[in-house]
């Protein structure tokens, strides 16, 4: 996980559950021998389904556009041009006029968290905005209301606060600011990076955290100048509160699961990899599985920490338990990827993650030389054993490494990989956010993919105040370096990290092209952060689609449209291909259908 953000996340709307499609003749003069009187194709069978009338965006190897396409059990068995559609066409075919809309691969997001994401979207959200000290109790204090009989046991889980947008700039907030409030209730407020929460003190009490309390490893207890915890926990210290909070029960899990798939059908997501698998999460989207309810292909990352007695053997047991063997039509759940965290994260004042060189120290107008130069949880050789030990096992390592000394170590472990000869193994580094620039071609060496946070890639407060002053003009150059992964070869895979991330994955497609904010944001005069790094939006497509189902192990089956792969696409309200770059942000998905099954929308598009 790790910081930021940019405009909040849409609100789920419901999978629509029935399809509604209007059925209309193909006319025309074509060969009689391209198709027989029934319409079946030369296989013998008619197509279920066919889209005419479309920009079918296929993201092949060339990227090439079409007009219609047919689908039959769930596979696609035809793309090209509306005449040729018609040998697909059958008495019980449904044809659908798309108008010109554009269809194309459904999203793949490799890197996000369903069970937070789904339970900050039901409870108390402060939905990534900037605020006051003020704004942010009054939020407190209108759910604290909302659910006055909770009092005064209940913890109160606050979601989506985004720390390094409090204002005025630098705002820094303790436990006092949560025990002005009037409740009695513990409450926990989780930051927008994945590293740091705020407390109160009777979350503090709790949990037995006090000023003779030593920092757990990986971790540090934010403490004032008497030694007193300030509430703020960073990274393994906040494993001291949130393990005293009462986990949700298996309904109120798959309550959280469906929210999630709900949400993430609405944004056109078809597949998804859960990047800190919970076995709670697992069980529950099993479930949904074997309901027939799960509406995207779910790939999870069970996390092996330093330290873990017995690791190889913990993730194997729940890929043996879990794990639903090949892709199919039907969406299913793999456990194929394992989670490892190497550092933290850039922002200041944390700076948990792990470069080369130390960060800047800045105060009075000018920053000099530091001496910190952040964390990193894993050493060399323990990483290269636990690497070799997990892909031996037939597991793709998925390492968080955000600063440029991590991102070498990951690189160097996965190096020892290819060494042995080993070119199957999918190897990812999560966010890949500083690089240096001796190791950007490692990724296409390697064949590494940079699983990348496209909303970070603009000016806002977590990069160009938290971030930029402390790296000085060389190293911010090589600051989400999508641009210069790909122009070395590598690969890029969309990774949103929500809920750190907000779940708008059309804002941040719309991101690596512009590397700009949001208009009408107070950041959008900056104009483009780091240009050299924008991406064209056809590589921007293919990093959210083909490159996805790389990581995943799914390009065969999913990715692309093509003819023998599943069925999974999605219909958009515009042209994301030509109209103007920031008009993207506000793309609307009208279908979402994942094996030939709708799961979002209706094929009636009128």
């Amino acid at each position: 996980m790790r910081g930021m953000r940019g405009t909040p996340g849409r609100r789920a709307v419901l999978a629509a559950g029935a399809v509604t499609v209007t059925a209309v003749a193909l006319d025309g003069c074509g060969p009689e021998d391209e198709r027989d009187r029934s319409g079946e194709d030369r296989a013998g069978r008619a197509a279920d389904l066919v889209l005419t009338g479309g920009h079918v965006h296929t993201v092949d190897d060339e990227d090439s556009v079409h007009q219609a396409l047919a689908v039959t059990a769930g596979r696609i068995t035809f793309v090209g041009t509306d005449r040729e559609a018609r040998r697909h066409v059958g008495k019980g075919t449904r044809v659908v006029d798309l108008g010109g809309r554009m269809v194309m691969p459904g999203l793949h997001d490799g890197h996000l968290h369903p069970m937070s994401g789904g339970q900050g979207l039901l409870g108390c959200d402060l939905e990534y905005e900037p605020l006051t000290v003020r704004q942010f109790q009054d939020r407190v204090r209108a759910y604290l209301k909302r659910t006055k009989d909770e009092e005064p046991d209940s913890w109160v889980q606050v979601e989506h606060w985004y720390a390094q947008a409090m204002r005025p700039a630098g705002t820094k907030l303790t436990k006092a600011d949560l025990d002005a409030l009037d409740t009695r209730r513990p409450i926990v407020v989780k930051s927008t990076d994945g590293h740091t929460v705020l407390v109160s003190s009777r979350a503090l009490e709790i949990a037995g955290i006090t000023a003779a309390t030593k920092d757990p490893a990986g971790g540090a207890i934010g403490r004032d100048a008497q030694g007193e915890p300030t509430g703020v926990l960073e990274d393994g210290a906040t494993d001291l509160v949130t393990a005293k909070i009462p986990q949700p029960t298996a309904a109120e899990n798959l309550r959280i699961a469906r929210t999630a798939l709900a949400a993430l059908a609405e944004q056109g997501v078809t597949t998804f990899m859960d990047a800190l698998a919970s076995e709670e999460g697992l069980k529950a989207f099993t479930a949904l599985a074997e309901e027939g309810a799960l509406t995207a292909r779910a790939s999870f990352a069970p996390l092996v920490n330093v330290g873990d007695k017995d690791p190889v053997g913990k993730v194997r047991a729940l890929r043996d338990r879990y794990d639903g063997g090949a892709v199919k039509a039907a969406a299913g759940i793999a456990v194929r990827n394992t989670k490892l965290f190497l550092d933290g994260v850039l922002q200041y004042p944390a700076q948990t993650a792990g470069l080369l060189q130390p960060y800047l120290e800045c105060g009075h107008g000018e920053c000099r030389p530091g001496k910190r130069t952040g964390a990193q949880y894993w050493k060399q050789e323990q990483l290269d054993s636990i690497v070799a030990e997990l892909t031996k096992a037939g597991f793709d390592p998925h390492v968080h490494a955000i600063g440029d000394r991590s991102v070498r170590t990951a690189l160097n472990a996965f190096a020892r990989v290819r060494e042995r000869g080993d070119r199957r193994s999918r190897l990812t580094v999560a966010h890949a956010e500083l690089v240096d620039p001796a190791d950007i071609k490692r990724f296409a060496r390697l064949d590494v993919v940079a699983a990348m946070g496209f909303h970070w890639a603009k000016p806002a407060p977590d990069s160009v105040e938290s971030v930029k002053p402390y790296l000085g003009a060389k190293r911010w150059s090589n600051y989400e370096p999508e641009g210069d992964i790909l122009a070395g070869g590598g690969r890029i895979s969309l990774g949103s990290d929500w809920p750190v991330d907000p779940l708008d994955e059309w804002t941040a497609i719309k991101t690596a092209i512009t590397r700009t904010a949001a208009p009408g944001s107070e950041y959008a005069k900056q104009g483009p952060m780091t240009p050299h790094q924008r991406i064209s939006r056809a590589a921007a497509l293919r990093a959210a689609t083909l490159n996805g189902a790389y990581q995943l192990r799914q390009q065969d089956h999913t990715g692309s449209l093509e003819a023998g792969k599943f069925a999974d696409l999605i219909v958009l309200d515009r042209n994301v291909m030509k109209v103007p770059e920031e008009e993207i942000a506000g793309t609307k998905v009208l279908l979402t259908m994942v094996g030939g099954r709708v799961v979002h929308g209706s094929l009636d598009l009128e």
